[in-house]
This record gives structure tokens, sequence and C-alpha cells, in this order.
């Protein structure tokens, strides 16, 4: 076997032409680890931001979520102290209602 492109018959200036298209495919098309890590690094990086970009469509979604449910919330709460109020009066009256039953039975009971 040969050692070099001479030895292999081949002339020198067809060695040296080999030699340099060789020399120059690798250094454009070799894969060294720095680019290897510059590959990794970018496709990473793109993935990062994919799922930032994922995660805050999810945040602001339940962000929405939570902001209807704290309306909700807030709207039932006025609700019920209307309610409330309303059923305040309701009771005052029936009182009131009694007491005026109570108080004409005494007065017909002490006055005849």
């Amino acid at each position: 076997m040969a050692t070099s492109l001479e030895a292999s018959g081949i002339e020198r200036h067809q060695a040296a032409a080999t030699l340099e298209a060789i020399a120059n495919s690798i250094e454009k098309f070799a894969v060294t680890p720095q680019r290897l890590r510059a590959i990794l690094d970018e496709s990473q990086q793109a993935l990062y931001e994919r799922i930032r970009e994922e995660n805050d469509q999810r945040f602001d979604a339940v962000d929405k979520r939570f902001g209807d449910v704290i309306t909700t919330i807030h709207d039932l709460r006025q609700q019920q102290r209307s309610d409330s109020v309303k059923v305040f009066n309701l009771m005052l009256g029936i009182a009131l209602g009694m007491a005026g039953v109570t108080g004409g039975l005494i007065f017909n009971l002490l006055f005849p």
C-alpha cells in the first residue's frame, strides 16, 4: 500500500491539487466539536424558546380562567349580600307583624 499519492503513481501537481481539495472540504464541511457544540446550543436555545412560549400561553390561559373565577366569586358575594339584606328585612317585617298581632291581642284582653 502506498503511503503517499506520489508513491501510488499520481503526478506531483495532481497530488497537491487532490490534497488541497481534501483539506478545503475538511475545513468547510468537517464536523468539529466546536461546530457540534454550536449546533447543539442553537438547537437547545430554539427548544427553550418554544417551551417558554408554550408555557407563557398556558399561564395566560390559567390567569384568564382564574380571573373569570375570581369575577364569578365576587359576583356571587355581591348577590349573597343582597339576598342577606332581603332576608333580614323579611324577618324584621315578620317579627314586627307578629309583635303587632300579639300587642293587639293583649290590648283586646286588657281593654274589652
